[in-house]
């Protein structure tokens, strides 16, 4: 029996750090410019078009980030990148007029969406292909972690402290990010004749590549759920009389997450992806209907421990799954599609069950979402054999 692969090599440490600081810097901006905005402004419709202008400007880059991405020389691109962003936050302390700070927010989804898939690609790259699936599940826990962080760590400075001196304190934070990249190193794929091969196609085949289309369908599906419980949970709090006790819901799923993952990526590993995606979407859509249904805390908690095993599961599994699909040189386009396919379930999520919240409630709007989950699992059925077979036929990767 060979010799186990190394995972927790520098390298791999080094990119767990700056991407766990860089999340919660970003996410520290995202959750703190609201508030600051409502400061400023009696109109809280502000804060939703800067959100807007981020994710439009954030969709727009990832269609071409994938084919800066495997031309130009991944440190250096990474190093600029966080330059860039740092010099977007040092832009907020210029001019505090709405539309400068609308135009911030647009430069800064165009420097995260860029920075979002370089880290992704340069993990995946890092990683030993025989331990992937838990690589990719250890690095997705670092940016959950930092996204969980952020909000918090911003709601409860602004609460004492100027937005300014939070935009410093982020400036701060991205340095060390900043700093953490001068020690990684540009990863190229191993397969040289197939990365010349991949150099020479036509500009849309870096955009995009069939073979992982079903995977980026079922994780926009996934987080057209998440989509739901992310908006609309502290309503359904007032509506069922528990309040903000029902932000409960998220530490019972931030538990099961953090269990989980902790051996999930082996199982994938050693088994492949089906031992883990069908009992997960199985676990999400009973915990989205017990969700839907709740009428004390102890429901809501059940419900956000098997909601959180699907989290835990779902999008790090599909992104391993997919990765295996397509050749070293091709990683770049699939996370790139991937993200994609997130910020469109994200947004697919926040309009259609916000529209469906109106209609039939909270609570129904959670139960009806399960139906996403038994989605997943029926496309992933139907699906995966085929497009194991597809993968096969046109590149030899390891498949499950």
């Amino acid at each position: 029996m060979g010799k186990k692969a190394k995972l927790w090599t520098n390298q791999y440490v080094i990119i767990i750090l700056l991407s766990l600081v860089m999340f919660a810097s970003f996410y520290m901006i995202t959750a703190g410019f609201p508030i600051f905005v409502s400061t400023i402004s009696n109109n809280p419709a502000i804060a939703g078009i800067m959100t807007t202008t981020l994710m439009l400007a954030s969709l727009v880059t990832r269609f071409f980030a994938s084919v800066i991405i495997q031309k130009v020389n991944m440190k250096l691109l990474l190093i600029i990148s966080i330059i860039y962003f740092l010099g977007t936050i040092a832009l907020t302390f210029v001019n505090d007029s709405i539309g400068f700070l609308i135009f911030i927010r647009a430069l800064q989804g165009i420097g995260f969406s860029m920075l979002t898939i370089l880290v992704f690609t340069i993990s995946s790259n890092i990683v030993p292909r025989s331990r992937l699936g838990e690589g990719i599940v250890f690095f997705a826990m670092s940016t959950s972690v930092g996204t969980t962080l952020g909000p918090l760590i911003a709601i409860a400075y602004l609460a004492n402290f100027s937005f300014r001196s939070m935009m410093m304190l982020t400036l701060g934070l991205m340095s060390f990010s900043l700093v953490c990249s001068f020690f990684t190193k540009n990863t190229v794929p191993q397969n040289k004749e197939s990365a010349k091969a991949t150099t020479n196609e036509p500009f849309y085949k870096y955009m995009f590549d069939k073979r992982v289309l079903l995977p980026c369908i079922l994780v926009a599906l996934n987080y057209v759920a998440i989509a739901g419980t992310v908006n609309f949970i502290g309503a359904f709090g007032k509506e069922i009389g528990v309040g903000g006790r029902i932000s409960q819901f998220f530490i019972a799923q931030g538990i099961a997450m953090v269990i989980i993952r902790a051996f999930s990526g082996k199982i994938f590993d050693r088994f492949g992806h089906r031992i883990l995606i069908i009992p997960a979407a199985i676990s999400g859509a009973a915990g989205l209907v017990l969700l839907g249904f709740s009428k004390s805390m102890l429901m809501v908690l059940i419900s956000g421990v098997l909601f959180g095993i699907a989290f835990a599961v779902i999008h790090p599994t599909i992104q391993a799954w997919a990765l295996q699909l397509v050749p070293e040189e091709k990683k770049a386009t699939a996370n790139s599609m991937l993200l994609i396919f997130i910020d469109g379930g994200l947004a697919l999520g926040s309009v259609g069950l916000g529209l469906l919240a109106k209609s039939v409630g909270y609570g129904l709007t959670f139960t009806y979402s399960a139906a996403t989950m038994i989605i997943i699992l029926m496309v992933y059925l139907m699906g995966s054999k085929k497009t194991v077979a597809m993968a096969a036929n046109k590149e030899k990767v390891p498949n499950r």
